[in-house]
């Protein structure tokens, strides 16, 4: 049986899309509106920077949705209190769910491992020896840190998207070992740090917790990297071959305090 690699998790996170009920958010007195979009904004200012994870708010394009909600959290049960926060208020009642994905990020230890291995090789540990495999735990972790707890990036435009690995008959991902995996991922990744400094991408894992096995969130100030990135990793055999993409999901970013400002005109202020 092929190997199973060895992940790290993070933050929970949790995309919820929403369209608005334009007919019925239209037909309130304008006073109303302003009320209801000012409540939401306290509720959803105080999510944005709680004690323990972070939150973000976009601006959807096309007609898949008007707003998306990214929560990152240490656990399901903050997850799920940041969901709720939202649907106690009365703004609610006028938002209509189009999706919603719950992960946790991921990050794999194929290339991980090997840093993690000469840091702890240097300290006089090899592998087989005792301590070693706690050591090398340690290390790993302490190298992801930043990366499986980081903020939701700063980054004007979101692209989130679902994907899973093939398992067909004749393509099968979970049939290679672990060596072909991870020259593959090892492959996929150069393409990734050629975008360094203009995208900044979060892998989040979600066997087990939603439909599809992983969500991918980019972040960037220039949304055609979007394109570039992911059309460039198209031809890399771990997407050619392997790869099964779910719905795509744009977004510009706001802050609470704007929310009045995007139900007004979609984007709010500058």
């Amino acid at each position: 049986m092929p190997e199973a690699p060895v992940t790290l998790e993070g933050w929970y996170t949790l995309h919820d899309m929403y369209a608005v009920d334009w007919p019925r958010w239209n037909a309130l007195q304008p006073g109303n509106r302003a009320s209801i979009a000012a409540d939401a904004s306290n509720v959803l200012g105080a999510l944005e920077s709680p004690q323990d994870g972070h939150s973000a708010l976009f601006s959807l394009l096309s007609q898949k949705g008007d707003l998306c909600v990214v929560h990152f959290r240490r656990d399901l049960e903050g997850l799920r209190r940041a969901e709720m926060a939202l649907s106690r208020t009365r703004l609610r009642e006028f938002l209509l769910p189009t999706y919603s994905y719950l992960a946790v990020i991921e990050l794999g230890t194929y290339e991980l491992a090997g840093q993690a291995g000469a840091i702890v090789g240097k300290r006089g540990l090899e592998p087989g020896a005792e301590g070693y495999d706690d050591a090398l735990e340690a290390e790993m972790r302490r190298i992801a840190e930043p990366r499986l707890y980081p903020g939701v990036p700063g980054h004007r435009y979101v692209c989130f998207y679902p994907m899973s690995k093939r398992r067909g008959e004749h393509v099968n991902w979970y049939d290679l070992p672990a060596k072909e995996r991870g020259a593959f991922m090892r492959g996929h990744g150069m393409i990734g740090r050629k975008y360094a400094g203009r995208v900044v991408q979060v892998i989040q894992g979600s066997v087990g917790l939603d439909d599809w096995e992983w969500g991918v969130s980019l972040f960037a100030d220039d949304p055609v990297v979007f394109k570039k990135l992911i059309y460039e990793m198209r031809f890399d055999p771990a997407s050619s071959r392997y790869a099964l993409f779910g719905p795509f999901y744009v977004g510009v970013r706001f802050t609470a305090a704007q929310l009045p400002a995007v139900l007004a005109d979609g984007i709010g202020s500058d």
